[in-house]
């Protein structure tokens, strides 16, 4: 086999060369605009908007000292610790680090005082941002926040307000963040339930970076051996079996990825919430459910068929779950154009639905039907029946208007059996929820049952390796890239060595895209987009 250099080869799948080496962290370049060329002192709110007890102005870069210098005093009468702390500091009037200092607020030309807070300062190599940061915690009066940021820009130095998420950036910047940790983060700001913040918090502490990098050194290494063959293997007589320590490695990570590729959108569905879908026929008591889950009317509930129109959906923290059930018109043939819309647009939403609350009103269920009957029929409407699948809770609605015997369960259960349905608890001892919406009957144990199937499919496990690792779209994508080249690498034979270290160089550039240990200024302005002003 001829040998080829060591230090670069051309790709086959660009047009730029790639190094054979692991390429070496490569952080994007700054992109914030500046009206200076001088590095510019951001500042923003790092708390929301209106009025509340305590609003903090927070300010990064090199002039972030000018505000304590023009815009603070000390306070009516100061502490003696403060003042031996503020003799003893050098130079004479700057604040010591990371000692919260009470400070007076005042206007930076005519000395009149604004307010009274207390003054954080964080020197660059302490500072998130790695530049020296100073916060202002004062009264949280809008008025007030709104002067100084009037007055920031009119201070000596180059100030301007922040961009959405900019302080986050300089972290990541700096090396102080990964991409992982930045989506957490932001994914822990927009938490609303207690499953989401669970799951934001191990992302923006970290957990999710140290699996994707154990992922990328284990591909390193095998890429190590790969290359360890094309540079030596002949002169040095290395070369038995090291490819194939280099194949277990690889399929032992490709392995391990197709697992976590196969979690069923598991972390996906947590931070942008379960979809639940309540279908069934007209009147089987639907928005009743709806309205029993939200606690309150939200939608309207009457006894003519076909009340809904259209899809009504809410969000709730259910039990620490974030769901967003929506409850659909009623399933039926119909000429109705606006009805016939709506229903469509029901079926439309049981299809994208994660579980689907399938509502069955007994009565009408039974309408053909007596308690003396010798052989119950069930009858399912079959827009209904069609939506009845593994994702599906059936609900027998109305048991306080119909006197329900094992007979009518085991009737019921033929009619889904014979169509070949299979649908959630189908298996266990207690396959359908009996319950009375009206009356509220069997609702508590509904809800309880309800919980546990969250908590089964979605529960996060203290296990590291049990905790959803793809949380975003983005992570899927860059994991589904690197499996396929792991996958062209073990299809390959030692004859096709240097196309296998390919293969693994772009396995590791896809795992680094994930973290940002490589170029990915491409996706930068979509993540951080997505903070707050002052994040």
């Amino acid at each position: 086999m001829p040998r080829l250099p060591t230090t670069l080869l051309s790709s086959s799948r660009s047009s730029c060369s790639i190094r054979i080496r692991c390429p070496a962290v490569i952080r994007p370049p700054r992109t914030f605009a500046s009206t200076s060329a001088v590095e510019p002192t951001i500042f923003a709110p790092a708390t929301g908007r209106g009025k509340t007890a305590i609003s903090i102005l927070r300010i990064s870069g090199p002039d972030a000292l000018n505000v304590w210098r023009k815009m603070t005093k000390p306070p009516r009468k100061p502490l003696q610790e403060e003042q031996a702390v503020v003799a003893a500091s050098s130079p004479p009037r700057d604040p010591p680090a990371r000692r919260a200092m009470l400070r007076r607020i005042v206007h930076p030309t005519t000395d009149e005082v604004l307010d009274e807070g207390i003054v954080l300062y964080f020197p660059a190599n302490s500072a998130l941002t790695a530049q020296p940061t100073l916060e202002l915690h004062i009264h949280g009066s809008p008025a007030l926040m709104e002067l100084l940021l009037q007055l920031l820009p009119t201070l000596p130095g180059s100030f301007r307000i922040a961009e959405p998420g900019e302080f986050t950036r300089l972290a990541f910047e700096a090396g102080k963040m990964d991409l992982t940790e930045v989506e957490g983060l932001r994914d822990l700001v927009e938490a609303d339930t207690e499953a989401q913040r669970k799951l934001a918090a191990r992302q923006a502490g970290g957990q999710m970076r140290k699996s994707y990098d154990a992922m990328r050194a284990s591909i390193i290494e095998a890429t190590s051996l790969v290359e360890a063959l094309i540079d030596f293997g002949e002169d040095e007589g290395i070369s038995e079996g090291i490819f194939e320590q280099a194949r277990d490695k690889v399929q032992a990570l490709r392995d391990k990825i197709k697992r976590r590729l196969a979690d069923g959108r598991r972390g996906e569905i947590i931070r942008s919430g379960i979809h639940l879908a309540i279908i069934g026929a007209p009147n089987a008591g639907k928005s009743s459910l709806l309205n029993w889950l939200a606690q309150r009317e939200a939608a309207i509930v009457t006894s003519t068929p076909g009340t809904t129109r259209d899809v009504v959906e809410l969000s709730l923290n259910y039990h620490g779950f974030p769901i967003i059930v929506a409850d659909t018109a009623g399933l039926r043939a119909t000429k109705d154009e606006v009805e016939a819309i709506g229903i469509e647009r029901a079926l439309m939403r049981a299809d994208t639905a994660d579980i689907k609350l399938c509502v069955l009103s007994l009565p009408k269920v039974f309408a053909d039907s007596t308690s003396t009957s010798t052989s119950l029929e069930a009858q399912i409407d079959p827009l209904t029946l069609s939506l009845i699948d593994s994702h599906t809770l059936v609900l027998l609605n109305k048991v306080d208007a119909l006197h329900i015997t094992s007979e009518h369960l085991d009737a019921i259960t033929h009619a889904l059996r014979g169509e070949g349905k299979a649908w959630l608890g189908s298996e266990s001892e207690q396959p359908f929820w009996q319950l009375s919406v009206r009356s509220e009957l069997g609702l508590r144990e509904f809800a309880e049952g309800l919980k546990g199937e969250l908590q089964k499919r979605f529960d996060l496990s203290d296990d590291v390796e049990d905790t959803p690792l793809v949380t975003h779209a983005r992570h899927r994508r860059h994991l589904e890239e690197c499996e396929t080249y792991l996958s062209a690498f073990l299809e390959l034979d030692p004859d096709d060595i240097v196309l296998a270290a390919e293969e693994l160089r772009y396995a590791v550039l896809a795992l680094g895209r994930i973290t940002g240990a490589v170029d990915v200024e491409e996706i930068l302005g979509e993540i951080f987009s997505g903070f707050c002003i002052g994040k």
